[in-house]
C-alpha cells in the first residue's frame, strides 16, 4: 500500500473544485476516522491529510480519484488537494 500525503490549500471558493466534507451529527466522533471513499478491492493508494495524516481515502487506485477533488479533513478541517503520482515515483 502507497500513502499519499495530500497538499493543504486554502479554502477553494465554492463552484470552482469538488469539496468533500463530513457533517457532524455531535453523536459520533467515529465518521472523523472514516475515509470518504473506501475502495471495494485492495487497491494500492491511501490519500492522507496533508496536516495530520488522517486517513482520507483507503484502497483506490491510480487516477481513480478526480485530481479536481478536494477534502476538507474532518479531524483538523484543513483543505486537502488530491493529485496523482507518477509510476516510480515515491511519496513521503
Amino acid at each position: 500500500m502507497v500513502e499519499i500525503k495530500c497538499r493543504i490549500i486554502p479554502e477553494p471558493q465554492e463552484g470552482t473544485r469538488l469539496i468533500y466534507r463530513k457533517r457532524s451529527d455531535g453523536n459520533s466522533s467515529n465518521s472523523v476516522n472514516e475515509p470518504f471513499i473506501e475502495g471495494n478491492y485492495g487497491e494500492e493508494l491511501d490519500y492522507v491529510c496533508g496536516s495530520c495524516n488522517n486517513i482520507l481515502v483507503r484502497n483506490v487506485s491510480q487516477g481513480e480519484i478526480s485530481v479536481n477533488s478536494v477534502f476538507q479533513c474532518p479531524k483538523c478541517q484543513a483543505y486537502n488537494e488530491v493529485y496523482n503520482v507518477q509510476p516510480g515515483s515515491t511519496t513521503q
